[in-house]
């Protein structure tokens, strides 16, 4: 199917507004997009710099840099991931995983002096010319939540990201699928050598 149009779907489509594919084909598009462009800057026009909501947009959308992409998830300087993927925890000295996904609303409970791994469900694709920077979203930070990672995730990574999250408080939280969960910052670097991306 791709094959022979594959450059005029790699320009026009974006993953996630294509209701009519599956969501193997929308991460195939943004797979292809990636190793389209992940080596060679599709904007070399625009400066090294923490990048703006328009250049981000024009980013995910040319390189598949973030999959699933939703618009409107950006924000200022950051774009918002969502809390879907499986959560690794340990209950009575067993390990045990609990998977949010989109399908159905659920919830977790963090319970106190706690730590979690979550493993998010959005693939990050980082071409060589962008860094991207994340944290906690700032509610969870007050509540007493700490980040037990990163927060950088170094150009060429392909994957999905495992966030530990660790209950510093006496308090039991409510984790809610869909809400948001880290913000991302994206970077992009000074000029390198093309045959030598880092």
């Amino acid at each position: 199917m791709y094959k022979e149009n594959i450059k005029q779907l790699l320009e026009e489509l974006n993953p996630n507004e294509v209701d009519e594919l599956s969501y193997n084909d929308q991460n195939y598009i943004a797979q292809s997009k990636y190793d389209n462009y992940k080596i060679e800057d599709p904007y070399p026009e625009i400066s090294p710099a923490l990048l703006n909501p328009y250049d981000i947009d024009k980013y995910i959308i040319k390189t598949g840099m973030i999959f699933p992409y939703e618009k409107n998830n950006l924000k200022t300087v950051t774009y918002k991931i969502p809390l879907y993927g499986d959560i690794h925890y340990w209950e009575n000295n067993i390990r045990k995983k609990k998977t949010l996904t989109e399908n159905k609303k659920d919830i977790f409970i963090l319970k106190p002096n706690a730590i979690i791994y979550i493993h998010i469900s959005t693939i990050f694709r980082v071409p060589y010319y962008i860094a991207f920077r994340f944290n906690l979203k700032i509610d969870l930070v007050h509540k007493g939540l700490l980040l037990g990672t990163g927060p950088v995730v170094d150009p060429g990574f392909q994957g999905r990201i495992m966030i530990p999250i660790h209950n510093l408080t006496a308090n039991e939280y409510i984790l809610r699928s869909g809400e948001g969960l880290i913000w991302v910052e994206f970077t992009k670097l000074s000029t390198f050598t093309k045959d030598k991306p880092f």
